[in-house]
């Protein structure tokens, strides 16, 4: 706290010529000094309300007698509204409280508010609710004996200069395009992030992401586009975010999410493939549409240095973009368990199956109930892994949506099944599954219209498989690609009927032509009586509603027998036959003449392969 000021004025000694006389124009200038000296309250009050600066004149106990007119108009409130207010009325309500703040008063000094005594800079609330930093300064005013009679308060407004200080902080720590923190900026936050986890025991997670052929786009449009492009990109990451988590533009077109309190790997990849699937959404620059994809590199850990993090990142990055792969996910290996190298494994291999030929087609028969006459079969992929032998789609499906490798083998799946059935006689259909993330896809119509040209396949004998869920959540892009498809004369096919979604909704979406009844129902409807009043009811929907129904996963001959007594014409399960590789043309003769005498011909699909269970067949 400053000295106390005691407001007095020495009389000075009057000027003399060399005879000792005083001189007659100091006599005029000691009758002035006479006058003022004698009214020195009204030269104070002069003084004061003239002041450039805002003042005010307050008791000891924090509270305002008199405000000068710079402090009415800094405050946005009137002398009347101030006066007899306590200093506090100016404080910002989000600023400490002052028992945490005020200094320390000796004993021996005035006790004053202790607002009083905050010298420094600080922020105030005008009347109006905007924010104003100043410069506070008091002096005590003391009576002739020395006792303190009231504070003169000081406020000189500095928020030009505090404004024009953070805004030159946070261009530095600011990403000027895309307004996202910048590489400067990373570092504080991820040290923080790193030390914030060790105490909670949890991991710090990298998402590292690098647009794909971000080049190419920046020199067909242009750099201005480039750029309007990269602030999209910028916003649909801070959108996608969590509130704890920070994402940062590295720099071109290089993007870090910072994740906090990240439990595991699988939480970093949902991460990952959450924000892979925000940008999968179509861009639109300039009235053009641009579809871009990002590679990502993964990392994790809490017992590192920020620096060590930020390498393992961008190691695993390089890794993702190596081969020019788009949209791959790549985790860095020091933070892999045993089981997770051996999925990065297979990941990394699945990559090469389509080049090397190693995918396989097996063939599930669709039969007409009443008389098992063959109607045509469903299309089930297979990946004949050079090391490990056949595997079923449940142990690859997962690589495959990790390497966002769906939508190709789903491209794979269609032509090859378009292809084989072409060979097969004319009254025979082909079933394809066809995953969401492939149908809402730019040119999945056209794809299915040149799979169908290039087969020589006629529409009307291939039916496409969705899930209920596909159907009851479709995006308008997959109402559009269903739309072509069937108006080609494709049908579509609803899979796993009654599972667990709204399936009357999943009808009314989209233009179904059949329903699978799911086999979990099948399987009970001998021996639970529920069971059976459920299939029974959803036998009688689709009826209703006029459209097909086959009943998936029938066993045994009980299963088929209560199925054809309850008006079910199609099915499909082991009791039919078992997926088999590719039927030949003689083959399928052999089997339509064994099925009208009821002979066995070998080869047939039911002997074909010894799967005991099924698996999911969607890719």
């Amino acid at each position: 706290m400053s000295e106390g000021v005691r407001v007095s004025f020495p009389a000075p000694e009057p000027s003399r010529d060399s005879g000792g006389a005083p001189l007659a124009a100091s006599g005029h200038r000691l009758r002035a000094i006479d006058t003022l000296l004698a009214d020195r309250g009204q030269l104070f009050q002069a003084l004061f309300l003239a002041a450039p600066i805002a003042k005010a004149l307050v008791d000891l106990d924090g509270h305002v007698l008199v405000a000068n007119t710079m402090l009415c108009a800094l405050t946005g409130r009137t002398a009347e509204e101030l006066a007899g207010r306590h200093v506090d009325l100016l404080a910002h309500p989000d600023d400490a409280p002052i028992s945490d703040i005020a200094p320390f008063q000796p004993p021996d000094a005035p006790q004053l508010d202790p607002y009083l005594l905050l010298d420094g800079e600080r922020r105030l609330r005008r009347s109006d609710g905007r924010e104003l930093w100043v410069v506070q300064s008091h002096e005590v005013v003391h009576h002739s004996n020395g006792s303190p009679m009231f504070v003169v308060l000081s406020l000189v407004d500095v928020t030009d200069r505090r404004r024009a200080e953070e805004d030159l902080v946070r261009r530095a720590f600011t990403d000027p395009l895309t307004g996202l923190p910048n590489r400067r900026a990373l570092t504080d936050r991820l040290r923080h992030a790193v030390a914030l986890s060790r105490r909670r025991g949890l991991q710090v997670g990298l998402v590292h992401l690098n647009v794909d052929r971000f080049k190419a786009v920046n020199e067909a449009l242009g750099h201005e586009a480039g750029d309007l492009l990269l602030s999209q990109v910028a916003d649909r990451l801070r959108w996608s975010t969590r509130v704890e988590d920070t994402a940062v533009r590295l720099g071109a077109d290089e993007f870090l999410v910072v994740a906090e309190d990240v439990e595991d790997l699988d939480g970093l990849r949902a991460l990952a493939h959450r924000l892979l699937g925000v940008l999968d959404e179509p861009f639109v620059v300039n009235d053009r549409e641009i579809t871009l994809s990002a590679s990502v590199g993964l990392t994790l850990g809490n017992d590192m240095t920020p620096d060590d993090l930020l390498r393992q990142a961008q190691s695993a990055l390089t890794r993702a973009k190596a081969d020019g792969t788009r949209g791959r996910i790549e985790v860095h290996e020091g933070v892999l368990s045993g089981s997770e190298m051996d999925a990065l494994q297979l990941e990394t291999d699945l990559k090469h199956a389509l080049d090397n030929d190693e995918l396989r087609l097996f063939y599930q028969p669709i039969v007409h109930l009443a008389d098992e006459t063959l109607l045509g079969y469903e299309a089930l992929i297979r990946w004949q892994h050079p090391t490990r032998g056949l595997l079923p789609p449940g142990a690859f499906l997962a690589a495959a949506e990790n390497n966002r490798l769906t939508s190709k083998l789903g491209e794979w799946v269609l032509r090859q099944a378009c292809h084989d059935a072409a060979t097969w006689p004319d009254d025979l259909r082909v079933h394809v599954n066809i995953s969401a993330r492939h149908l809402a896809e730019e040119g999945f119509s056209e794809l299915v219209a040149a799979a169908l040209a290039e087969s020589g396949l006629p529409p009307e004998r291939l039916e496409l498989e969705i899930t209920e869920s596909t159907a009851l959540f479709a995006a308008e892009a997959t109402l559009h690609s269903v739309a072509v498809v069937t108006d080609q004369g494709v049908t579509l096919a609803l899979d796993d009927f009654g599972t667990g979604y709204s399936a009357i909704t999943a009808l009314h979406r989209l233009p179904i032509h059949t329903v699978k009844i799911d086999r979990s129902f099948v399987a009970d409807v001998v021996t639970e009586p529920s069971t059976a009043a459920l299939v029974h009811g959803l036998l009688q929907l689709g009826r209703g509603m006029g459209l097909q129904v086959i009943a998936e996963g029938i066993e045994d001959l009980d299963q088929a027998e209560w199925l054809r007594e309850h008006g079910c014409a199609m099915a499909q399960g082991y009791a039919f036959g078992r997926p088999a590789p590719l039927p030949g043309p003689a083959e399928l003769l052999l089997e339509q003449l064994a099925a009208e005498s009821g002979a066995d011909v070998p080869g047939h699909p039911d002997t074909a392969c010894t799967e005991e269970t099924p698996a999911d067949e969607h890719p």
